[in-house]
């Protein structure tokens, strides 16, 4: 196996750090699909196999049987390994009368019928890793009706169901790419020539936005220009009376919570975005307290998260310390989160959620206390403080480390049968990266659930972060400590976990 060395571009603060190390083995920084093994000669009988018709790539090369379980297969699950699986065949009835018929057909308006196995592809599997229960999910079947008068929104949902087909891959996303286009010119046209705006149109906006740096063949961008107009049409349905009733904006509303809180350590503005659609959402959601089929019972956990995001970017790439922002409070609402509601998942996603806020919190606070640390004078005095100081370093690392291996067990314990489980993204990151050598197995988990994800959702940020991983532990390994934000933001990475 190669050395493995962590590389950062030119001027990158913790290349030294990586240089000075020496080299040494480490998993690839990118997913592989294949492993190349030696075998023992076999001169007995060759003992007879079936054919698996539509095994994945993965078992293909290794020339073992596929038991074909979709979207990941067993073997490749107990490996840890990317199970990219064989298109299969389409095999779909029709559910929704209105699709099969001929006359909507011939009266379709737009450029083009709907594409039905790129429908079927969206109803079956790419609204699946957008809902955590797959039996209150508005974005399948529910959806459909929807189609006909919305032609941008068709576009939009094709658009993301080709590219997922083939794992959002560079070389193979012309289709994707074409009804991508289609979807915009289409939604530009409805917003120049509507006279009111329509949550179904504010709802293309979400999809087009979310799906921006799937695409991208490097996490560069993450679709800041989506989520500026989707929150300025965002604050117009929530002033108006009658579209706050509609079940579209409702959906809407705990979607932008989560969206905006999977990229508000992203965003380059300096100042935070209008508080006042925040708060218009969670007086929408007291109106209404119901489970909400994107974010479950999270609306304040996930507004509490944003607001943190925010707030470590600042400080991290800006050196902005915002005195408006009270740390103790967020952490006291935190520890008090009820984490208790819903079903059992879905309470282990949100106590992992719960978990990510923290350990940026204390990560942000340690490294404040670390910078302030080096502008006290050296002195005779400070000896006890420097001793205090120590101790109070290794609590903060005990702490963080358990918040940590908490976070990881109650995401491991998802199945990945369950559709919340392509939400655990972001806390699993954020846990594994405060894992040092010691907990080697852990690390090694942490990685084979990335790559089950990816298998699952195919969304190009699972590998960004399996990456990310391994040049932090790197990093740690050489006695450099650095959050995954920090490092992220250094390498000018934009992770988009939406």
């Amino acid at each position: 196996m190669r050395s493995y060395k962590v590389r950062f571009a030119t001027g990158n603060k913790y290349q030294k750090a990586i240089d000075a190390q020496e080299p040494s083995p480490s998993p690839p920084s990118t997913i592989s699909t294949t492993t190349t093994t030696t075998s023992l000669p076999h001169n007995g009988p060759k003992t007879p196999r079936t054919n698996s018709h539509h095994g994945c790539l993965e078992c293909r090369v290794r020339r073992v049987k596929c038991d074909e379980t979709f979207p990941a297969c067993l073997r490749c699950q107990r490996r840890g390994s990317v199970c990219m699986a064989s298109t299969r065949p389409a095999q779909w009835q029709i559910e929704m009368p209105w699709l099969s018929s001929m006359t909507v057909f011939d009266s379709w308006p737009g450029d083009s019928l709907p594409n039905k196995r790129l429908v079927q592809h969206w109803v079956e599997q790419g609204s699946q890793m957008l809902c955590v229960d797959r039996n209150d999910n508005p974005l399948a079947l529910p959806l459909l009706p929807y189609l006909a008068s919305s032609p941008s929104l068709l576009h939009a949902i094709q658009s993301i169901s080709a590219g997922q087909m083939v794992f959002f891959s560079g070389d193979s996303l012309a289709v994707c790419l074409r009804e991508r286009g289609s979807a915009i010119r289409l939604l530009r046209e409805d917003l120049h020539n509507s006279g009111a705006i329509s949550p179904v149109s504010v709802l293309t906006v979400f999809l087009l936005g979310m799906s921006a740096s799937w695409i991208e063949p490097r996490p560069d961008s993450w679709g800041k220009e989506h989520m500026d107009g989707a929150r300025a049409l965002m604050k117009l349905l929530l002033v108006d009376k009658k579209a706050r009733q509609d079940s579209t904006t409702q959906l809407l509303a705990g979607w932008y919570l989560w969206w905006d809180m999977t990229c508000a350590f992203l965003d380059d503005t300096y100042e935070s975005p209008d508080q006042s659609i925040s708060q218009n959402i969670l007086a929408l959601e007291q109106d209404h307290p119901s489970f909400h089929p994107i974010i479950g019972f999270s609306f304040e956990l996930y507004a509490m998260v944003a607001d943190i995001g925010r707030y470590c970017k600042r400080v991290y790439e800006h050196g902005l310390v915002d005195s408006n922002f009270d740390g103790k409070k967020i952490e006291q609402r935190l520890l008090a989160w009820p984490s208790n509601r819903g079903g059992k998942h879905i309470q282990n996603l949100s106590n992992a959620y719960r978990n990510h806020g923290l350990l940026m919190l204390y990560q942000m606070r340690r490294q404040t206390h670390l910078q302030s640390e080096k502008l006290i004078p050296l002195s005779p005095s400070t000896a006890q403080n420097e001793h205090d100081s120590n101790e109070q370093q290794e609590d903060w690392l005990s702490n963080i480390l358990s918040l940590a291996l908490e976070a990881i067990e109650n995401l491991l314990e998802i199945p990945l049968t369950e559709p919340c489980a392509n939400f655990q993204s972001l806390p699993l990151l954020s846990a594994a990266a405060e894992l040092t050598s010691n907990e080697n197995d852990w690390r090694s988990k942490s990685i084979s659930q990335f790559r089950m994800l990816y298998s699952i959702n195919r969304v190009p940020v699972q590998v960004w972060s399996i990456q990310l991983l391994q040049e932090i532990w790197a990093l740690k390994d050489s006695g450099v400590s650095v959050s995954w934000l920090e490092l992220s933001l250094a390498k000018g990475w934009k992770l988009c976990f939406s």
